[in-house]
This record gives C-alpha cells, structure tokens and sequence, in this order.
C-alpha cells in the first residue's frame, strides 16, 4: 500500500515543509509518495552557501525562488516543465541509503519511463540519464526513524535559466569532461513520440508508476496545513534558513572527490578548534552539524581528527566520502 498526496502548491518551501511534516508526524507506517511541482525555483542542497551556488542577481531579475531543502546535493533548477517526486519511508538504522533510493524509488522511475517509451537509466551516484544526458538527480535525508528521497524530472524545463541560474563549478565540469551545465541536461520531452503539456505526462507517469499498486489518497486537512505553515515560517520559507553564511575560519580547504564536494572551514585557537563547518554537494542524509559539533575542543591534529573519525558513522553525514578523503581536505 502506498499512501499518495497530490497537492497543486506551487511554491517549492512549502512542499519541503510537507516532507518534514509528514517525516514528523505522518501516522502511516507505509510508504508516502508525491509528485509536485513549482514555479521558478533555484534549490540548495542543506551543507551549500547560496552565494557560491547561484546566479543571485540574476535569480531576483527572472522573479526565480531560492529555496534550501533538508537534503544533501548540489543546487538545482526547477520550473512549471519540471517534475518533482517525493518517497518518504520507514527507515531502520544500518540500511543503505543510497540503495533504498536506487531500489525503491528511483528503479520504479526508470521502469515507468521505460514504458512510455524513454530510453532512461540510473548512471553514477544520483542520477537517471537518458542517452548520456541528465534528467534526473535524487537525494535523500534521514530523520525521526524516515528517510525522504526526493528529486527531479526534466521534461519541458527551461534549459537556457538553468544554465544562467546556476553557478557550477568549474572543476566539476572539468572532471565530468563537459564544457557546460547546459550540455550535461536534456528534456525528457524529447524523446516521447506524441509530446504532451507537463501535466499530462505527470498523469502518464502515475499511471505507470501505481500500475497494480494499491494506492490510498489522502487529503491535508486544516490541522495539517497549519503544521505545515509553522514549518514553513520557522524553516523553508525564513530567509535566514535559505541564506547560510559563509561560515568564520582560520583554516579553510576544498577537494572535489568522486562522489562530491567537500569545503572544510575551521576556526582554530590555541592549537584547538573552535567551530567546524562542512559545505559541499556530497550525499549525506544525516544532520551535518551533528559531526561539525564533535570536532570542536579537539587538537587541531590528524590524530585527533581520525580518533573522532574512527567513532562515527560516515556514510550519513557525506555519503560515499572516505574518512581518507575528509582527513586528505583538512591535512594535506
């Protein structure tokens, strides 16, 4: 059974306050999904600075939202030709994250794209490309025993925006041998027989993706909404939350690895840090700030680092980054 909720927002906080609603409060103890979609939107992922990420003047001359969700990732641009999906799921500590994002989520996607007749695949650590060019990128965040796998679909994006919006950096174009963001994305519009308008593929894709699923519909109510806009107003749709600051630092470094980016900030006193801050696109799901807080009091040495290192689990807060290659970004 899969709890389904269709909602017609279009402003893309308020969707991320539904997700942290649900993850909160949701009484299932299913699988909920939705499939949604927003005006203009520039997206951060949670361990980004908006400043480095994004085109800001020009984001305020085209009237485009800048909105940061809970997950990790890089920045992404949306429109009215762009689907969104949303899976929230029990989670159980020890499971893979990315493999219930592969499995559970984005496999289905592909599957239902295959049918209608769309070339697609899963390629790399987050992506669903079609004939070598992206469509689609997922990430994910664990909370409150949930994890929230949420992404995007390209299907009547506008391509020229998302190329002036968002400011990629250099090096990953680089290592992806690309020369632009423009020429790394396609529509899936493309590549269907009989174009359709946005919403009616959102209805082909539904059909293909519930195709004997038994599904439930549930409808937000008042009580519902007004928890949502308590989110929204404390979080997503507070300025304060979108616009991180560039973090103080005494020391500051970045690498770009295979699985992402990491930017290392730290004030350092005495010898001991004061404050740590971990930026970057890399796939964590947990709270980046629960790791920063346990650098803090520590010698600022490899051994220190390694011994906190040594205690945690990795994976949720930088995904496939290596505890070597996190030591590699601070001391070499």
């Amino acid at each position: 059974m899969i709890i389904y909720i269709e909602s017609e927002h279009k402003d893309a906080a308020f969707h991320f306050s539904l997700e942290a609603y649900i993850m909160q409060h949701y009484p299932w103890n299913k699988p909920v999904m939705m499939i949604w979609q927003t005006e203009k939107c520039a997206m951060l992922g949670s361990n980004q600075v908006a400043d480095a990420e994004i085109n800001i003047n020009y984001a305020k001359q085209k009237g485009i939202q800048i909105v940061r969700r809970s997950s990790g990732g890089g920045t992404i641009y949306t429109d009215l030709g762009t689907l969104l999906y949303t899976v929230i799921r029990p989670y159980t500590k020890g499971q893979s994250p990315l493999e219930i994002a592969k499995e559970k989520v984005a496999t289905p996607i592909v599957e239902a794209l295959n049918q209608i007749g769309i070339p697609a695949h899963i390629k790399g650590r987050n992506d669903i490309l079609v004939n070598g060019k992206k469509v689609s990128g997922f990430a994910q965040y664990v909370r409150h025993g949930r994890i929230c796998t949420h992404g995007s679909l390209l299907y009547d994006t506008d391509l020229d925006t998302l190329a002036h919006v968002l400011q990629v950096d250099e090096e990953k174009i680089r290592s992806k041998a690309l020369r632009s963001v423009r020429s790394r994305v396609t529509n899936l519009k493309e590549y269907l027989n009989q174009p359709c308008t946005t919403h009616a593929f959102r209805e082909l894709l539904k059909q293909h993706l519930f195709d004997q699923k038994p599904i439930q519909t549930y409808t937000l109510t008042e009580h519902d909404h007004a928890q949502i806009n308590q989110i929204y107003q404390q979080q997503y749709g507070n300025p304060t939350w979108t616009f991180v600051q560039s973090p103080k630092f005494s020391f500051q470094n970045s690498k770009r690895f295979q699985d992402g980016k990491v930017e290392v900030y730290l004030d350092v006193v005495k010898g001991s840090v004061v404050s740590c801050s971990i930026r970057g696109d890399f796939l964590g799901v947990a709270s980046i700030s629960a790791l920063e807080k346990l650098f803090e009091g520590k010698l600022f040495q490899y051994q220190s680092f390694e011994e906190v290192l040594n205690e945690v689990s990795l994976e949720l807060y930088l995904g496939n980054i290596s505890k070597d290659e996190l030591l590699s970004c601070i001391f070499d």
